[in-house]
């Protein structure tokens, strides 16, 4: 070993890279113009690939817009393969009140004041699959409807104003009050019933749906909620149709409940060959008037149109 320090090795000299250009060291000298040409060139290219992209995600954004507008806008039973299967219900038109006469009211909802409306206008139209219209009926002006009868057999006379509304095959006729005696087993014992509770006038609407089943509701008006509550009751308990001689009440605990509304749903022991009974009966009361909704087929009434037209035709009443 020697006293002297080992010196230091060399430092290399730095290879200039052939691939980067030299930057002059005096920053105001001017730059290689091949070397402004290339980053120019590049920012074009970046420019141009960031309007490509630009474009094809509006191109995107577009298509995703109109194959939602197509989508949405049709109605879902319109949509090959999105269609919801029937489940039997009827296609009503919008339900709609008639006006009231001058200075009356409408019921209170708790199914004790009595209903001032036409009786014809307060039936439930006909549905579609019977050949009824889908847009809400146009109403005339309105009026009392007609002088209350002398007895529950002879047909109501409408009053000089009724006589100028619209078809009654548009919103039903005027019946006898006595009409729905012949439809029982025992009409003699009918026609006592109203004759106790002085039925005032009564109303019908029939039709026949493409599925077969035949409809039909009347509506009675009394004179007091009394009186109708006491033919409700009689109905509900003793009525003899002759469509189901022998019925039997069921349960409707778990349909839609309607204020001032009561009901007693009853069907025939008889049934289709799909099990379904083929005649089902509602009795409705509400305030002053009685519905009776009777619906037959021999192949069997199904549930959901049944609970469907009693519920709207509640709805109607209330």
């Amino acid at each position: 070993m020697t006293g002297h320090a080992t010196p230091p090795p060399p430092v290399p000299e730095a290879v200039a890279d052939p691939a980067v250009p030299l930057v002059p060291e005096d920053p105001a000298a001017p730059a290689d113009p091949t070397v402004l040409a290339e980053q120019e060139a590049r920012r074009t290219r970046r420019r141009k690939a960031a309007v490509r992209w630009s474009c094809a995600a509006l191109v995107f954004a577009l298509a995703g817009t109109g194959t939602a507008l197509a989508v949405t806008a049709p109605e879902r039973t319109d949509l090959p393969g999105l269609a919801t299967a029937s489940d039997g219900r009827y296609t009503f038109a919008p339900l709609t009140l008639p006006p009231l006469p001058a200075g009356k009211e409408a019921p209170d909802g708790k199914g004790r004041s009595p209903h001032q409306a036409d009786l014809r206008y307060l039936l439930l139209p006909a549905p579609k699959e019977a050949g009824g219209p889908l847009t809400p009926p146009v109403f005339p002006a309105p009026t009392l409807g007609p002088t209350p009868s002398a007895s529950p057999t002879a047909s109501p006379t409408p009053s000089a104003s009724a006589t100028a509304l619209a078809p009654v095959s548009e919103f039903g006729q005027w019946v006898p009050c006595d009409a729905i005696a012949e439809e029982q087993q025992d009409a003699a014992k009918m026609r006592s019933l109203l004759l106790a509770d002085a039925c005032r006038a009564a109303t019908v609407r029939e039709w026949t749906a493409s599925d077969g089943t035949r409809t039909q509701i009347r509506l009675l008006r009394f004179g007091s909620f009394r009186e109708s509550w006491d033919a409700f009751t009689a109905l509900r308990g003793k009525a003899q149709p002759k469509a189901a001689p022998d019925t039997r009440t069921t349960s409707h605990s778990d349909w839609d409940t309607v204020d001032g509304i009561s009901r007693t749903v009853m069907e025939s022991t008889t049934a289709g060959p799909k099990g379904d009974p083929t005649a089902r009966f509602a009795y409705v009361s509400a305030s002053d008037i009685l519905a009776v909704i009777t619906m037959t087929n021999p192949a069997g009434v199904p549930t959901v149109p049944f609970r469907q037209v009693v519920t709207l035709q509640s709805d109607l009443l209330a």
